[in-house]
């Protein structure tokens, strides 16, 4: 029925959530707390799931959890690489047609896919992710305004009626694959306010997203479904409307995580923190909800309060409009492909260039491209169906064609062509696809991905040897001799994918060549390859009746380099097209081991560079490597992120000149591993990570690209005025639910930076420029970035000789750290440099400003001082502490109990400690003896060691020595429960007498053993 007030349009959208809640019964409320839940027939609810991805462009491939034709959709470039391109109008183009394709199939399709899960706006700390394509950048400026422009479009520019909503990921300090869904993220204060919550609140209050996914991980200790900074910073603080948990988290936490216990007890604990979906299995959900409630976990009110929020989303999504939100135009239209093109081409980066490009006065005949990607174009996990696969040799012959020169397109792909012989046998694939054993050999295309990952092609049939998951291939076989498709039973090895394209990887082998008679093959889990008794190759997880472990020998029967040889000698100039496939090595629930290049890859490179200097290397890839050496060597160097439908296209573009690449780094590229910490360690700040904080030598800096021109900045004038919209703005964005004090001095600053300079180009050609504005604290008490980016304009077309002004306005609050004294936002007062440039290490002009700011104070130690708002830290990691407090520990796997051999230490800074203190009071637990030392300006001033089992404070003086039954008390302490305590360690302040200090001292507190601590204080 649609005759109810939720389809008046004229009734105000609270009105009519006000009825929808008082319509449902309760069973029907259970069933809506799943993002993937049904309609409700009777009050004219349709079906609209939450759900669906958008990284780069619809995904309605339809083929990952059931089978039917795709519809296909426009493919933009890696979100990576969208937002190389620095363009916020390029980036919101491509949004509104994801968005108007995303309501296109909704409205051939009802039920789901106008709620995308999309942008990912987690910060690219760390470049090993395996999501590293799937994200903006490591710079929160950056990434909040680029990915501020994809929602702005996917969402449209109706305030009340949304095209499609989007959803933001991961909420939040999500960057590790491996165990994502247990370990445990540490995030400082200033890592948190700073860095991790900014992309989201630049999202939410800039870009108006919709929704934000919770992540898997725990945060200090604590699973992020229950992470109260999602009701009290996202929705109280952001003013953002829904929020969902990643895919299967609820199932996850109790199964896999053991965060609790029950699905019950964690729906519970989800929705009371600000949780108002749960993305599993609606049934699932619906009985965790029931019993829940049933239980007493969750009130009524709090299952209205959640569908409140997403039927706020739905209701603005028009689904109870009587004329369904039309989009115009079709799928993959002409418009959309133009606008791929365009943002394809802007994300292009330049790396290197010793005057080879642009190509000109080349023809086909003078070119040769090498390479394993030199034909390619892979499907990602998250991309849809693209309408059209432009490899770099398709962009190529369409480029000389167009410019109407003779001659075709040399190609030679530089992969070996080998046979798999063991003993007297080889592999062959037979007429079912099947490998197995064989005296006449078949010849398979060996692509060697680096740490390990190798796959094979089959020559003749161009499918990809596959292999299903390894289990009891035995009972796979006898199942198969009752009539199952023999193809599909467990661990069978066969010859039939078109692509690398698999959740598991299962096209992926791994060559163990330790034997020195031959090499074991193994399957992309370590399970090797065996024969059974009828000759058909499987892979099983270990030795057993009816199955021969097989040991081979590869023979090279074409050698791919020398072949690459050859044609490079025989070339004046070498395209050498390098990179990964996005779905080895690096995807969801696979991180990299390293950032080294792919070996045979860099071979490939050597042995040319030794026959043919002039090399144009084409990089297609969704991270950085360490391209040391090819950086030094090569004549040119072209960086492009895969999954553009027309990246080929683009590539061969700027290849020859049709424009002028100027796309930038939104990530730094390290020169090896050793340039990286754990990739588990989330202190950006203290571990020295992203060119924020990274003092060392790159190989190429963050906001870096070259042009085909060259640029000269001059004229830079910097004033300060006021701006009373920056408060009004912010006031009127349904803002401010309850908002915290940690916003409060930065939410009250109406002063801009007004920038203006020219930029003037002093070469031949016309181009883009990228204009990038930097600040550098000159002093201050906090430590602060080495610089940072709090602005930055892709200029058009500037002419050769052409000046161009630009103008910037940037709010001052844009300087703003986290002080742990304070416990707030601040801009510290003191000399700043203001600086334009175009990249993060490559700044031109510069100005000094004096900024009046606040000058931070000194704790106040006769107050607590939380645990986690320490300055510096080493050895420690941030969990859960008692009465809302965070507390510390020594690093290790558990979040619960410290370990027996831990150490960690923190230094407290600024602090006033009045000479007659006696004691430092620790709120700690300790279940065996710990030692815990306390340092005041690196002096030792008290220690102690103790546990909080048998730690028993005097509470009644004298009287506590009492003569007591030996029995009766070892009976007493046997029934204790090892207990946080109040623990105080004697103090000698002495080095404090007559030494006065106007900055403050620093108290360190060092522990040994299994201690945590969430506050402290002096007394």
């Amino acid at each position: 029925s649609v005759n109810n007030p939720l389809w008046d349009p004229n009734l105000d959208i609270e009105a009519k959530l006000d009825w929808l809640l008082k319509e449902l019964t309760l069973d029907e409320k259970f069933h809506m707390l799943a993002s993937g839940s049904g309609g409700v027939e009777r009050l004219g609810i349709p079906v609209c799931r939450l759900g669906g991805e958008a990284a780069h462009g619809v995904e309605a491939r339809n083929d990952q959890f059931r089978k039917s034709d795709p519809d296909f959709t426009t493919s933009f470039p890696e979100p990576v690489g969208m937002s190389s391109s620095w363009d916020k109008d390029a980036i919101r183009e491509a949004g509104t047609i994801v968005g108007k394709e995303a309501r296109i199939i909704y409205n051939k399709k009802p039920g789901g896919g106008i709620s995308r899960w999309a942008p990912t706006v987690d910060l690219l700390r760390d470049p090993r992710w395996g999501r590293n394509e799937e994200a903006y950048g490591e710079d929160p400026v950056q990434t909040g305004s680029m990915a501020s422009a994809y929602v702005q479009g996917i969402q449209g520019n109706d305030r009340d009626h949304l095209m499609t909503a989007a959803t933001l990921k991961h909420f939040y300090a999500n960057n590790t694959e491996i165990g994502r869904g247990w370990k445990n993220s540490s995030i400082s204060p200033r890592n948190k306010f700073e860095l991790y919550l900014e992309p989201f609140r630049r999202c939410i209050e800039d870009g108006g997203a919709e929704g934000v996914m919770t992540s898997y991980n725990r945060i200090n200790g604590v699973q992020s479904l229950f992470n109260e900074d999602v009701r009290t910073i996202l929705k109280d603080e952001f003013g953002l409307t829904h929020v969902v948990s990643d895919g299967g988290a609820m199932e996850l936490t109790a199964a896999y995580s053991h965060a609790t216990a029950m699905n019950a007890e964690t729906v519970a604990l989800s929705i009371k923190a600000g949780v108002d979906a749960l993305s599993g299995w609606p049934d699932g959900v619906y009985a965790a909800a029931k019993e829940a409630y049933d239980m007493g976990l969750l009130s009524e009110d709090d299952l209205d309060t959640a569908i409140r929020n997403v039927y706020k989303t739905k209701i603005r999504l028009g689904l109870f409009d009587t004329e369904i939100k039309e989009a115009d135009g079709k799928l993959c239209s002409k418009e959309a492909h133009e606008a791929c093109k365009r943002l394809t081409d802007r994300s292009i980066v330049l790396l290197k260039n010793n005057g080879i490009l642009p190509l000109k006065d080349v023809s086909a005949d003078d070119l040769v491209l090498i390479g394993p990607l030199g034909d390619k174009w892979y499907q990602d996990w998250y991309g849809g169906a693209s309408p059209e696969k432009i490899s770099l040799l398709d962009g190529l012959k369409m480029n000389f064609e167009n410019a109407g020169t003779a001659g075709n397109i040399r190609y030679i792909d530089g992969c070996d062509r080998v046979r798999l012989r063991s003993d007297d046998k080889y592999i062959a694939i037979a007429p079912d696809k099947r490998a197995h054993l064989s005296g006449t050999p078949d010849e398979f295309i060996l692509e060697d991905w680096g740490e390990g990952s190798f796959t094979f092609k089959h020559e003749n049939s161009g499918k990809y040897l596959v292999t299903r998951l390894a289990g009891d291939a035995i009972e796979g076989i006898a199942a198969a001799e009752e009539g199952t498709d023999p193809r599909l039973i467990a661990g069978r090895v066969c010859a039939d994918t078109d692509r690398i394209f698999s959740w598991f990887d299962l096209e992926v082998f791994r060559i163990d060549k330790e034997k020195t008679d031959g090499a074991i093959i193994k399957d992309r889990f370590g399970n090797r390859l065996y024969a059974d008794k009828n000759g058909y190759i499987v892979s099983a997880e270990n030795d057993a009746d009816g199955l021969t472990p097989l040991t081979f020998c590869v023979e090279i029967t074409r050698s791919g380099i020398a072949e690459a040889i050859s044609a490079a000698s025989q070339a004046e100039t070498v395209i050498l097209a390098l990179g990964h496939n996005p779905m080895v090595n690096a995807k969801e629930e696979i991180d990299r081991g390293t950032i080294e290049f792919i070996p045979y890859q860099q071979k490939l490179f050597d042995e040319i560079f030794a026959v043919n200097k002039n090399i144009a290397v084409v990089l297609m890839s969704d991270y950085p490597f360490a391209i040391n050496d090819i950086n030094k060597k090569a004549a040119a160097i072209l960086w492009s992120a895969t999954g553009s439908q027309c990246m080929g296209l683009s590539l061969a573009d700027a290849l020859t000149g049709r424009f002028s690449p100027a796309g930038r780094l939104t990530q730094t590229w390290y020169r090896s591993d050793a340039d990286l910490p754990d990739i588990d360690d989330y202190d950006i700040i203290g571990r020295g990570r992203t060119y924020r904080y990274f003092d060392g030598i790159v190989l190429y800096p963050f906001g870096f690209g070259l042009t085909y021109t060259s640029f000269r900045y001059h004229g830079l004038t910097v004033s300060v005025s006021h701006d009373k919209k920056l408060i009004k703005e912010a006031t009127n964005n349904k803002l401010f639910g309850r908002p915290s004090e940690v916003y409060n001095m930065i939410r009250t600053d109406d002063r801009v930076f007004h920038i203006e300079l020219t930029v003037e180009n002093t070469g031949s050609v016309l181009s883009d420029e990228v204009v990038q504005i930097y600040a550098k604290a000159c002093g201050g008490r906090i430590r602060k970035p080495l610089r940072q980016l709090i602005g930055f304009e892709r200029i058009k077309n500037i002419a050769p000789g052409e000046s161009r002004s630009v103008i910037f306005d940037i709010p001052v609050r844009e300087l703003a750290v986290y002080d742990v004294v304070g416990e707030s936002l601040i801009v510290e007062n003191g000399k700043y440099e203001i600086m334009a440039g175009s990249s993060s290490l490559h700044t031109e002009v510069s100005a000094i400003m004096d900024i009046e700011g606040v000058t931070p104070g000194l704790r106040d130690l006769s107050k607590k001082i939380k645990a986690d708002h320490y300055d510096e830290e080493n050895g420690s990691q941030i969990v859960q502490g008692m009465y809302g407090y965070n507390a510390l520990m020594a690093e290790g796997p558990n979040v619960y109990e410290p370990c027996s051999d831990g150490k960690f230490s923190a230094v407290y800074a600024n602090c006033d400690i009045s000479e007659k203190a006696q004691f430092l009071r620790i709120h700690g637990f300790a279940p065996e003896n710990a030692q815990i030392t306390v340092y005041i300006d690196g002096v030792s001033a008290g220690n102690l060691t103790c546990n909080t089992y048998d730690h028993e404070k005097n509470h009644f003086g004298a009287r506590n020595h009492m003569p007591r039954a030996a029995k009766a008390e070892e009976q007493r302490k046997k029934s204790w429960p090892v207990l946080w305590a109040d623990i105080r360690i004697p103090l000698d302040l002495s080095m404090l007498s007559g030494k006065p200090c106007e900055s403050g001292h620093k108290v360190c507190i060092e522990a040994k053993g299994p201690f945590k601590y969430d506050w402290f204080s002096v007394i």
